[in-house]
């Protein structure tokens, strides 16, 4: 009896002990990253939408889609841009092709609202604020996650919203526009948030 005791007690140190070295290699690794448009400064902002791409490829690894997600079955995991997005290439070299378990990223050019439909991720840069709102509008309780960098992108209903913050990249997630289309966002990558924006806070804040 005393021997199972400790045994259990000795696996549940081993897993506690392992999830924290996991989120403290994952904090390393972010940081990192964050640290890396101090250097866009210096050079242009092709850097920071290779570094916003990266960030890209990990959003999808924290999410839990859906069975109905769009293209759930395929082995692609589609991220669209509009075909007039200014940093499209800089994006599409960072992140076609890149593997997340079983699939892979396809990026995808579009030209309507009505063409994210068949989507896993849609971005919108700040050059693309002209057609933010609605196309947001057109994908409320969808499965999309929405990710983008206007300062206006979580009141429109977007969920994950890029910032500098003393020349680093941050984000900001709204995680009450991900639950009402049934995204689930992984606590480790809430703790890395700026601010997360739950159901209620808006009324709170009245």
């Amino acid at each position: 009896m005393h021997r199972t005791a400790n045994n259990s007690a000795k696996r549940t140190h081993f897993r506690r002990t392992w999830v924290s070295a996991w989120i403290l290699g994952l904090l390393s690794f972010v940081l990192h990253v964050l640290g890396m448009p101090q250097v866009i400064r210096a050079q242009s902002t092709a850097d920071e939408y290779q570094v916003k791409a990266a960030f890209l490829f990990h959003f999808a690894q924290f999410l839990d889609w859906p069975a109905d997600s769009p293209n759930a079955a395929d082995p692609s995991l589609s991220l669209c841009i509009f075909g007039d997005e200014p940093h499209r290439q800089d994006i599409q070299s960072t992140l076609e092709g890149k593997v997340i378990g079983p699939r892979a990223f396809l990026v995808r050019l579009v030209s309507q609202p009505q063409d994210i439909q068949g989507c896993n991720i849609l971005f919108l840069s700040r050059d693309e604020v002209r057609r933010q709102a609605a196309t947001l509008k057109s994908l409320r309780g969808m499965r999309v996650l929405t990710v983008g960098e206007t300062a206006d992108f979580i009141s429109d209903g977007g969920m994950i919203r890029f910032h500098l913050e003393g020349g680093r990249i941050r984000f900001d997630i709204n995680l009450a526009a991900a639950e009402s289309s049934h995204l689930q966002i992984s606590s480790r990558l809430l703790l890395l948030a700026s601010t997360v924006i739950r159901a209620g806070d808006a009324d709170r804040g009245r």
